[in-house]
């Protein structure tokens, strides 16, 4: 006989149920087509922050290699270009602590900070015992270098 207004097609599911599940089928849609915008846009950000942290990591050891390089060019005794080296090594180290800082803010540090004021502070150490006149400064030099060096290890395997 007479269909009644609610039933579509066979009859076996009111007008009702299919307009929710009409509505939650484009709800669905909507949520998958922005999870699928979200995707293309951050993949190339991803991307962009791998490359920008490999960018500071090889600028941290084109510095680290100066230091040590640096590092060996001084003498077992205070002479008078070991100010001058120093001073280079404490702009190297300064470098590194600056790149350190500025990669913190695109997630996180490379390297501790406890550890660049370490070698900081041998630095200064060494500097101030020069510049006090001493003359025996085989035990810094030393002591430097092999501080250096466990950095340039550490650096050498960061990716």
């Amino acid at each position: 006989m007479y269909r009644r207004y609610s039933q579509v097609g066979d009859g076996s599911m009111p007008l009702s149920q299919i307009n929710r599940n009409r509505i939650k089928n484009i709800l669905i849609f909507l949520l998958l087509a922005a999870l699928i915008a979200l995707l293309v846009i951050s993949l190339p950000l991803i991307n962009k922050e791998k490359e920008t942290r490999a960018t500071y990591i090889q600028k941290i050891q084109a510095e680290c290699e100066e230091a040590v390089r640096q590092a060996y060019t001084l003498s077992r005794n205070a002479g008078s270009d070991s100010a001058s080296n120093l001073a280079k090594i404490r702009c190297s180290i300064y470098s590194i602590r600056i790149i350190n800082d500025i990669s913190s803010g695109s997630g996180s540090q490379i390297l501790e900070k406890d550890g660049l004021m370490t070698i900081q502070n041998m630095v200064d150490r060494y500097q101030d015992y020069v510049e006090a006149g001493g003359l025996r400064t085989g035990e810094y030099a030393t002591t430097l270098q092999s501080a250096l060096e466990e950095l340039q290890s550490t650096v050498s395997t960061l990716e």
